[in-house]
């Protein structure tokens, strides 16, 4: 089988259909996306991003076990002093879902007549999505990994979320059982996404749709930039897809995407701003820093430096049905 497009992650006997309790292996110098040739690039602690040479996705290593990322995920979503981040972005996060359902209404087909559209929303967190969506008419249910962020989801905001992986209900109750699924800003946080995307779309209707969003990697603008965006996260964040990674994992996963916006946000005024002060920022760093720094200290900032800049990417994929 040639090596670009067998499994690359779960068991050899399923073609990466599942994602067995424990299994971080990943080959290290090899794009998980597209198997081209990745080189070192970003250093965080004990973690280093490599950069794939083909695609310019950003993959981590060493990949956080299946029990790192349950603890992780299960102080996430605490407070502060219990070691929590998600709190310091939540606000933003709850502001961007009107924009987000409304996208969703204006896509979606309206099911056929007496049943409400079925939507799920993968990675869910605290459920406040869930909330939104349940309001407008949508029959919304959801699933994240972390028990603390369902048990507030299904007891403060009355939603119906489960906590757990997607995998084992995909080929059981939830087989076929959504019209819509959502994926806001979770991609970068799978330690296997292609095997969870396949899972979505095995809960897909035929002829349903994803909606994906994550931070935006591998732009050539950025060549310039002493040092990476703000996505480059570890542990948090396992990739820092491109574009066209993104595209390559979905249809790699039986999607064909149908709508892609490179620089998404919830009005004309902040798409504005965040192209601006992205551009801005490159090119301050390409054109005073670098000669400033030069070529040693220029390079030895760009594996160690984070800047409060970056783009997001909006993909909308219908499921493949030839696949």
């Amino acid at each position: 089988m040639n090596a670009k497009h067998s499994p690359a992650i779960g068991c050899s006997s399923c073609a990466g259909q599942c994602s067995p309790p424990g299994f971080t292996t990943r080959a290290t110098g090899h794009c998980y996306v597209c198997n081209g040739r990745c080189a070192s690039s970003v250093r965080q602690g004990r973690y280093e991003y490599e950069v794939c040479e083909d695609c310019l996705t950003a993959q981590i290593t060493p990949v956080p076990s299946d029990e790192e990322l349950q603890d992780f995920y299960e102080r996430y979503h605490g407070s502060a002093e219990e070691g929590g981040s998600y709190i310091a972005f939540e606000s933003r996060m709850q502001a961007d879902f009107p924009w987000k359902l409304k996208m969703v209404r204006q896509v979606t087909s309206a099911p056929v007549a007496g049943r409400r559209i079925r939507l799920l929303d993968v990675g869910c967190g605290k459920g406040y999505f869930l909330k939104e969506a349940g309001s407008a008419g949508f029959e919304a249910v959801g699933i994240d990994l972390s028990k603390s962020a369902v048990a507030f989801a299904r007891e403060s905001l009355g939603v119906n979320a489960e906590s757990g992986h997607l995998e084992a209900k995909a080929n059981a109750q939830w087989c076929e059982a959504f019209d819509v699924v959502t994926l806001w800003a979770s991609i970068e946080h799978l330690p296997h996404p292609l095997t969870v995307l396949k899972a979505i779309r095995r809960c897909l209707r035929p002829g349903g749709l994803l909606f994906c969003d994550t931070g935006l990697g591998g732009l050539p603008e950025e060549n310039g930039l002493a040092g990476y965006n703000q996505w480059f996260d570890a542990p948090e964040h396992l990739f820092v897809f491109s574009g066209p990674g993104l595209r390559t994992l979905l249809e790699r996963a039986g999607f064909e995407v149908i709508h892609v916006d490179y620089n998404a946000e919830r009005s004309r005024i902040r798409r504005i701003i965040r192209y601006l002060r992205h551009v801005a920022v490159c090119r301050f760093s390409l054109w005073i820093l670098r000669p400033l720094l030069g070529r040693a200290a220029f390079l030895s900032m760009k594996r160690s430096a984070k800047w409060p800049i970056g783009r997001l990417t909006l993909m909308i994929a219908r499921r493949r049905d030839d696949s």
